[in-house]
């Protein structure tokens, strides 16, 4: 392992460490070149490359910056949906590319009627 690939494992296991899974930069910097005995530039080397490799964020939190893991994407957006009106003019709610000549309930739709959209229904 390289002197920059110590330096960057020891940067992300302080800020994984710390409270809130966040550390000031200059705090990184001085605690991980006295622990490996390296330049303060070494570890702001180091912290340039997880940032621009996307291990790292720099986060403004009033009225301080931080060095931050960034948020993961957890799930995505709600999957694509349609309006079909079945044979009496009903609407239904339903995953894009159903059958609109099909029975609506018997693909998993949702009557709009049974679901309040606006604070009057």
């Amino acid at each position: 392992m390289t002197e920059t690939e110590q330096i960057k494992d020891e940067v992300i296991v302080r800020v994984i460490g710390a409270d809130n899974f966040r550390l000031r930069p200059h705090e990184v910097e001085k605690a991980v070149a006295e622990k490996l005995e390296v330049s303060k530039f070494a570890v702001k080397d180091a912290v340039k490359d997880l940032v621009e490799e996307g291990e790292l964020t720099y986060v403004y939190r009033d009225p301080c910056n931080y060095l931050e893991i960034p948020p993961m994407e957890s799930h995505h957006a709600a999957r694509p949906m349609e309006v079909v009106f079945d044979s009496h003019g009903e609407p239904w709610i339903c995953d894009a590319g159903v059958d609109s000549s099909k029975d609506p309930m018997s693909q998993g739709c949702w009557a709009c009627g049974d679901l309040a959209f606006t604070r009057n229904d």
